[in-house]
């Protein structure tokens, strides 16, 4: 409710109610996820932090891409319970601008990532060209062969008869 009507009606805020009441929200049940699932996203997270480890003054637009997706946040929240309150001939323009700051804010978060991904990318064929330009082969440190289809089968075969 906003404060007009808790003045108007002479109720106290919700949150209040609740608490004298002795109700409390309940918060949802997440999912659980094996630790192999979340060492899994750990280890990619760490990855993809390394490579961005690199680029600079990148934290300096997720953290304003951040400021304006909770700024739309809380507008839309805002816009939402004012819609709720106003008459219904008025309350549909209202909750489309609120749809509207929704979507920016998803908008400024798919910008974030957007341009992570990109970066990550950037990185990615810098690599490879300065591998090409180097005249390396394989940069890795592998010291395995190439072999076409047929030979592959053919030790796969001895190697089982072993």
């Amino acid at each position: 409710m906003t404060k007009s009507l808790e003045e108007t009606f002479n109720i106290p805020p919700i949150k209040e109610a609740l608490e004298a009441q002795g109700i409390t929200k309940e918060e949802p049940s997440k999912p659980t996820d094996s630790p192999v699932q979340i060492l899994n996203a750990l280890t990619i997270a760490e990855k993809i932090e390394h490579a961005l480890a690199t680029v600079s003054q990148l934290d300096a637009s997720d953290i304003e891409m951040d400021e304006i997706a909770q700024e739309a946040l809380e507008s839309y929240a805002e816009l939402k319970d004012l819609a709720m309150n106003m008459a219904d001939a008025h309350s549909g323009r209202m909750m489309e601008v609120a749809a509207t700051m929704l979507k920016t804010s998803l908008e400024a978060k798919e910008a974030k990532i957007n341009r992570k991904l990109k970066t990550i990318d950037l990185q990615l064929k810098k690599m490879r060209m300065d591998r090409l330009a180097g005249g390396e082969e394989n940069s890795y440190g592998d010291t395995g062969t190439e072999f076409d289809r047929n030979e592959l089968l053919k030790h796969l075969h001895i190697q089982r008869e072993d």
